[in-house]
Formats: structure tokens, C-alpha cells, sequence
């Protein structure tokens, strides 16, 4: 997804040619892990290509879930038809567009928050930093 006119200006504003950390425009990115399904809708909305989609989704993802979480469901249900745990990533043909591994890589992230925005798990939260104080009345006593 390209940025949008805003984001461009935005970026415009920054110092320094690219930003490289989640915060340079305002957001930082916590990923819940145990929530994604992988369905990549994250990474179809990265205007930098932080988040991507993997060829392979490593089973130990939904085995090692907690139980009340979606993928702990899924997990306990594999359990139960599975013969035996796997041993390595399984690779997921291109048909199948959901239970891959989601890639994410910090350094790319621009903290624009359309992944967090887009994901239907509400696996991804966009935070605000938290900025240092500007003057002595704001610093708690």
C-alpha cells in the first residue's frame, strides 16, 4: 500500500533522509503473536515492507499457544488429529494464504500503524511513544 499524501508529508518533515525505527513517525508496533493467524493482511498493508509473508508457518507457533487464545485453539485441535509434533517448518503451498510465518523486521518499520489498522486478529497495536518531559513543571516531583 502506498503512503498516503499525509504520510508523505510527514515524512517530508523528518531529518535525515529515512526514518529507521518504529517511533520516527509517532507509533510504536506491539505484536501479539499468539493472536495472528498469518493471514498476511499486515504485510499487504506495509508501505516499507517491515512486515512480510514467509513460505513456511512452524507448527510450535499454535502447539506452544496459550490454550484461551485462537491460536491455542487451533493448537489443541492439531493435538488432537496430529500422530506425533512435528519436528521442522512446514511449507505452505502458494494457494494457502492463511498460517504462515509473518516476518517482521523492526528497522523497516516506518510506525505508520496500517498493519495495526488492518489486522483482523487485533494482533497489532500501535502505541504512541511516550515523549520526555519539555519543561520542569512537567517532570513528576
Amino acid at each position: 500500500m502506498p503512503l498516503t499524501n499525509r504520510g508523505r508529508e510527514i515524512l517530508d518533515r523528518l531529518p535525515a533522509a529515512q526514518p529507521r525505527t518504529s517511533s520516527a513517525i509517532g507509533c510504536e508496533i506491539l505484536r501479539h503473536e499468539e493472536l495472528c493467524v498469518g493471514c498476511g493482511t499486515c504485510a499487504k498493508n506495509c508501505p516499507s515492507g517491515a512486515s512480510r509473508r514467509g513460505d513456511t508457518f512452524d507448527v510450535h507457533q499454535l502447539l506452544d499457544a496459550p490454550a484461551d487464545s485462537r491460536r491455542g485453539a487451533l493448537g489443541a485441535a492439531l493435538r488432537r488429529i496430529a500422530r506425533r509434533d512435528p519436528t521442522e517448518l512446514i511449507a505452505v503451498p502458494p494457494r494457502v494464504t492463511v498460517f504462515r510465518t509473518i516476518l517482521y523486521d523492526a528497522e523497516l518499520c516506518l510506525g505508520c500503524g496500517a498493519c495495526a489498522r488492518n489486522c483482523p486478529a487485533d494482533a497489532i497495536e500501535a502505541v504512541a511513544p511516550r515523549l520526555a518531559p519539555t519543561s520542569a513543571r512537567e517532570v513528576a516531583p
